[in-house]
C-alpha cells in the first residue's frame, strides 16, 4: 500500500512539471521569435527560461526518487473515468480537496472543509452483499478497502 500523502504530492508535482514544461515552451518560442525579429544569428534565452528548466529537472529528480509510477486517473480509459469521479468526491463547492487551501478569504475560511454533502464515515451506498460503501477520511481515500465498511450480511 502506498502512503496517500506521497501519492498526493507526486500528483501535484506532476501537474507542476507539466505547467512548467508549457511555460518553458512558451519562453523558448518567445526567445526564438525575438531572435528572428531582430535577424539575430543566435537565440538568447532569458534567465527565467534557465530557472524554469532547472525547476523541471528538480521535479523530475524528486519524482524519480520515489521510484514508483503514479496511479493513473486517465479520463480516456473506462476505469480512469470512474477513478477520477471517486477521487473528486471530497472536493468543496470551490473545487478544492478537503484540507487544501481554498480560494479567497471567506471561501471555506481559508482551508477547504470538503464536500458538505459527504462527510467521512457517511454511508453513500451498498454493495452486492449488503456491505456499506462509506466516505473514507482524507488519509485513506486512496485505499479501496477504506471505502467499504464491514458487511452486515444483508441484515437490517
Amino acid at each position: 500500500m502506498t502512503d496517500p500523502t506521497i501519492t498526493d504530492l507526486r500528483r501535484e508535482l506532476e501537474k507542476a512539471r507539466l505547467a512548467l514544461i508549457d511555460a518553458q515552451s512558451h519562453l523558448s518560442a518567445h526567445a526564438q521569435m525575438n531572435a528572428a525579429l531582430h535577424c539575430a544569428t543566435e537565440v538568447f534565452y532569458s534567465p527565467l527560461h534557465a530557472k524554469v528548466t532547472a525547476a523541471i529537472q528538480g521535479i523530475e529528480h524528486a519524482l524519480a526518487r520515489t521510484d514508483r509510477p503514479l496511479p493513473t486517473l486517465d479520463h480516456r480509459s473506462s476505469d480512469g473515468v470512474w477513478a477520477s469521479l471517486v477521487a473528486d468526491l471530497d472536493r468543496c463547492q470551490h473545487g478544492r480537496h478537503q484540507g487544501d487551501p481554498c480560494g479567497p478569504a471567506g471561501a471555506c475560511t481559508g482551508t477547504s472543509a470538503g464536500n458538505p454533502n459527504l462527510r467521512p464515515g457517511q454511508v453513500i451506498g451498498y454493495g452486492l452483499r449488503g456491505d456499506q460503501i462509506v466516505m473514507p477520511d482524507r488519509e485513506h481515500k486512496h485505499d479501496p478497502a477504506a471505502w467499504r465498511a464491514r458487511s452486515n450480511g444483508g441484515q437490517s
